[in-house]
């Protein structure tokens, strides 16, 4: 194997230390529309409910002028428009595991952010957030055509909890869900909400879910997805615009699975480490 320099993607400038970075305001939005017909209600598995597991919000959102197309390129681009997602509230953004070198489905990043101007910065040094595999970690009995799920863990290595989005093409645009499912059983909160209580032991913890964060990011994806994705679209270096393709489908044992896990629109399982090993 050559010696070789990668390329790791960052989000750009942004005011160090992250948890300092205070009292910036919030553009003006609206919360986004209610999908029309409305979408049936996710629902937990009976094996994700004997783990313990728990579905304290789901959103539904139907955001205009969006491909699925899109949304997929988002996931696997982030840092090219991370704060663009939540103007003022996002702060920090890297990967840790990128998806072109880990595949998607082990890639990691490392976020910072607030749910109001007036709050402290959630998250302090950062929040690591893991992508998981569908096979093992999706909790739902339906979902819609495309899916991404992702989580925190502990230090006992336990999902404490996790975001699931999902959304597919309508006329006119796509329809969406955001859903937070945590996990009854963990035995302690992730490292970051340690650190907040250890320098306050009376600090509200307020999660996202309660408050209007998740209305105010699908609210942006209109604003700048279709640009930014028209920029890229044609970009030719594939370490620095990542194709891939978040389609899934139940398997025959009854697990959703991504159907494109090779190849140029896929990226999954055959990770651009491994591609280099065999140079």
């Amino acid at each position: 194997m050559t010696d070789k320099t990668l390329y790791v993607a960052s989000a750009g400038q942004t005011h160090i230390p992250f948890q300092e970075n205070e009292g910036v305001p919030f553009v003006p939005f609206e919360r986004p529309a209610k999908p029309e017909p409305p979408l049936a209600p996710l629902k937990l598995t009976q094996e994700a409910i004997d783990k313990g597991y728990d579905l304290p919000s789901q959103r539904h959102h139907f955001l205009p002028g969006l491909t699925s197309e899109m949304l997929d390129w988002f996931w696997a681009n982030m840092e090219k428009g991370y704060y663009l997602w939540a103007p003022g509230s996002h702060k920090r953004f890297n990967w840790l595991k990128t998806p072109y070198e880990y595949g998607f489905e082990d890639s990691v990043h490392i976020i910072a952010e607030t749910t109001d101007p007036a709050l402290p910065v959630f998250g302090g040094e950062g929040v690591e957030i893991h992508r998981l595999h569908l096979t093992d970690f999706y909790p739902f009995t339906t979902a819609l055509k495309h899916v991404i799920c992702e989580g925190v863990f502990n230090d006992a290595g336990e999902l404490v909890d996790s975001t699931v989005h999902e959304w597919e093409d309508v006329p006119g645009g796509i329809v969406h869900i955001t859903a937070t499912v945590t996990n009854t059983r963990a035995s302690m909160p992730p490292g970051f909400i340690l650190d907040i209580l250890k320098k306050d032991p009376d600090a509200k913890l307020v999660p996202n879910y309660a408050t209007d964060h998740e209305d105010y990011e699908a609210s942006q994806w209109p604003v700048f997805l279709p640009k930014l994705y028209e920029l890229w679209k044609d970009h030719p270096d594939p370490s620095q615009n990542v194709h891939c393709d978040l389609s899934a489908k139940w398997g025959d044992d009854g697990r959703l699975h991504y159907i494109n896990t090779e190849g140029d629109r896929g990226r999954f399982s055959v990770s651009f480490r491994e591609k280099m090993m065999k140079v």
